[in-house]
């Protein structure tokens, strides 16, 4: 017993001391294996996506897809009470953006194998799309027509499934509200195997505000129904460098329109805080660039090469300034960098060299 106790304690020591080295050199580790390694990913799904579009992608197909799903349910309506395990969604921990993560192999798993997008309104000014279509995705089919959601998270793997039962909101959401309230419709699988259509004025309405920060529990998504606006080729750039908390809240106030209902309020609002005194304030509007001298402040900065727009931001912390950025670049702007996080994973990830 004696020898068993030391060698768990040696295991034990030795893992972690194994997690420590991993946390003190976690920049090496994912520069040498995460990043290769996310790389390959990254083709894979890619390739992944483009024979699914290829191969698989039916829009009108999508009801025979649904039945599917109501099938799986309607099987475990059927089965004994006492083996009816929880039900959940059949996608992986690894490809969830949540970081909250559970055992889905002690759930009853049905598979939502629902990516397309389905219908553009444009008379009616929305778009109708299955639930694991990326933002990545609508952007890209969206802007060339002149068209994106009304709120676009920065994030290009975030799904439209998810934002919906999750929360999003951008920097368009002082015109909007949150990405729930840019929803005209939601149709669910129910536990009972039924497909519903939810509206927030049909016999569903109690559901319709519900549903929203729920995270999947009271149904399957299936499809839903987002509003879309109008959008030029380019964001104009406006940075505005403010130096104390005061400045910073009176000004975000102002240009939200908070202090004054008719007051002109801009397209796109952020605003970036470096320190307890020190910020800068985005203010961005819909532009066309039909001059030389527009084209010569055109910036793409998702370009591998360009810093991460947080620090690109920084810059202007003392002398403000103004830019034109191409539409798909502003909206995901932050794709790279996730804001800051990936800072805290490389620390050296910005330097010229490394990019």
């Amino acid at each position: 017993m004696g020898t068993s106790t030391k060698n768990l304690t040696l295991v034990e020591n030795l893992k972690s001391k194994a997690i420590r080295w991993l946390e003190d050199n976690r920049g090496l580790v994912i520069v040498l294996f995460c990043l290769p390694a996310s790389f390959l990913f990254d083709c894979a799904i890619q390739l992944r996506c483009w024979l699914r579009r290829l191969l698989f992608s039916a829009p009108k197909d999508h009801l025979k897809r649904v039945k599917v799903i109501q099938k799986y349910v309607q099987n475990w309506n059927k089965l004994p009470q006492n083996e009816r395990k929880l039900m959940c969604t059949a996608k992986p921990n690894w490809l969830s953006l949540s970081t909250t993560f559970y055992q889905k192999s002690q759930c009853y798993q049905v598979p939502i194998d629902l990516f397309d997008i389905l219908e553009l309104n444009e008379e009616e000014m929305k778009i109708k799309v299955e639930p694991n279509v990326s933002v990545h995705e609508m952007t890209k089919f969206l802007i060339p027509k002149g068209y994106t959601l009304a709120v676009t998270l920065e994030i290009g793997d975030a799904t439209a499934g998810g934002l919906a039962f999750g929360v999003g909101m951008t920097t368009y959401s002082h015109k909007v509200g949150l990405y729930q309230e840019t929803i005209i419709s939601y149709d669910v699988v129910t536990a009972d195997g039924s497909l519903i259509h939810v509206t927030a004025d049909n016999e569903h309405s109690d559901l319709f505000y519900c549903l929203p920060w729920s995270h999947g529990t009271l149904g399957f998504l299936v499809a839903l129904e987002l509003k879309l606006i109008k959008v030029k080729p380019y964001v104009h750039m406006q940075y505005i460098p403010v130096h104390s908390q005061e400045e910073y809240c009176h000004k975000m106030m102002e240009l939200s329109g908070a202090l004054n209902k008719d007051f002109p309020v801009p397209d796109y609002l952020e605003a970036t805080i470096y320190d307890k005194e020190n910020a800068v304030i985005m203010v961005g509007n819909f532009a066309d660039v039909d001059t030389f001298a527009k084209r010569m402040k055109v910036n793409h900065i998702t370009q591998w090469y360009k810093p991460w727009f947080y620090k690109h931001v920084e810059t202007f912390l003392n002398k403000g300034g103004e830019e034109y950025i191409p539409i798909r670049d502003y909206l995901l702007r932050h794709n790279r960098a996730i804001f800051w996080v990936v800072e805290s994973m490389i620390p050296f990830g910005n330097h010229p060299i490394f990019r």
